[in-house]
């Protein structure tokens, strides 16, 4: 049977025409996206570094080492990492088998200096009571010496009389004066092992008092760092325990890069990159010192990042993003920039 096909009306378009014309819009509507994608990615790449200056910063505050200076094993620690802290607070408990030594050995030199002190004591003493003996006996030697120099007849002594007379007023004369000297450096002696002795029992009390039994306590107010010791870990003398963040005192320090146009000065205003939020601050100081970015020293595949540090300090009204966060710094070059940057971080609420 033939069945007759009528052509569609001329006016009527076609829908295969039509499929193949929307698929074309579209294919050239995604194809000038991603050359406008492309090309917009190179502007701004290469445009960029001539528009503003930026590099990575990382959130800080003054820190405090919590240390002591000796070798101690850990016991016990009563902080964590994050927990806010009070001057005073304890922070760990420490044994130190050092001070023990020390404390022995300041000990014993106690020890040593009071019996040496008793010693010089009983020698000053008994040096003082046969003073008076050597003296007596020093005044029958010269009286004697006297009678035998005031004879008529100084021959009519033998030589042997003579000799023992003289003899005998030396010896006093020695005698006396030997105890006079032993009894005022036994003195000087004990004076001055008295004041060695005071030294060695402050040294001994100050000891004692800085080690406090173990207790390592927080010098100032602020927050526990991450780095800390744990318990049953040994550390050497002048070694952290744990790192204190003073509190309410935030800064980011922003490692400049190398290549700028113009070069950052102290109250330049600048923006924070916090994730998807914006902060705005104030370069307060430039550091003297170049640093070494410390999230890029793990890269196996470039090099670590080197840049000059500025200090930066938040405005009054910004809350603080957490310690030791990495953020992004931006510093534009002209005002209007500036400006602009500032509009985007209150018109779409970044900050």
């Amino acid at each position: 049977m033939n069945i007759q096909l009528r052509r569609l009306d001329p006016n009527v378009p076609d829908p295969v025409e039509s499929r193949r014309s929307a698929t074309g819009r579209m294919v050239r509507f995604i194809y000038a996206l991603g050359v406008i994608g492309v090309l917009g990615f190179f502007v701004f790449r290469f445009s960029a570094p001539l528009v503003f200056l930026s590099g990575p910063g990382i959130v800080s505050a003054p820190r405090e080492v919590v240390s002591v200076p000796y070798i101690v094993q850990v016991q016990r620690v009563d902080v964590a990492p994050g927990a806010k802290v009070q001057a005073g607070m304890p922070v760990a408990l420490v044994r130190s088998p050092q001070v023990s030594e020390t404390l022995a050995d300041l000990t014993r030199a106690l020890a040593e200096v009071t019996t040496r002190e008793a010693e010089l004591r009983i020698k000053a003493r008994l040096a003082r009571d046969s003073l008076d003996a050597a003296r007596s006996r020093l005044r029958i030697a010269d009286d004697n010496q006297r009678r035998l120099e005031s004879m008529a007849n100084p021959d009519s002594a033998s030589v042997a009389y003579r000799t023992e007379v003289y003899r005998e007023r030396a010896q006093a004369v020695q005698n006396a004066v030997a105890l006079e000297a032993e009894a005022d450096e036994a003195s000087t002696q004990v004076l001055r092992l008295a004041e060695t002795r005071q030294q060695i029992q402050n040294q001994f009390d100050r000891t004692e008092k800085d080690f406090d039994g173990g207790r390592v306590v927080s010098p100032v107010n602020g927050i526990v760092a991450t780095h800390i010791a744990r318990a049953g870990e040994t550390v050497v003398a002048g070694s952290s325990i744990a790192e204190i963040f003073q509190d309410g005192n935030v800064y980011v320090d922003w490692y400049i890069p190398d290549f700028r146009l113009v070069d950052p000065q102290p109250g330049y205003r600048v923006v924070i990159g916090i994730g998807r939020n914006r902060v705005l601050g104030t370069i307060g100081e430039i550091l003297p010192i170049s640093d070494t970015f410390e999230s890029r020293r793990s890269s196996l595949l470039r090099d670590p990042q080197r840049g000059q540090v500025a200090r930066i300090r938040l405005d009054p009204d910004v809350h603080p993003p957490a310690l030791n966060a990495t953020v992004n710094v931006y510093m534009y070059y002209t005002d209007i920039a500036s400006r602009v940057a500032e509009s985007f971080v209150h018109l779409f609420n970044l900050d």
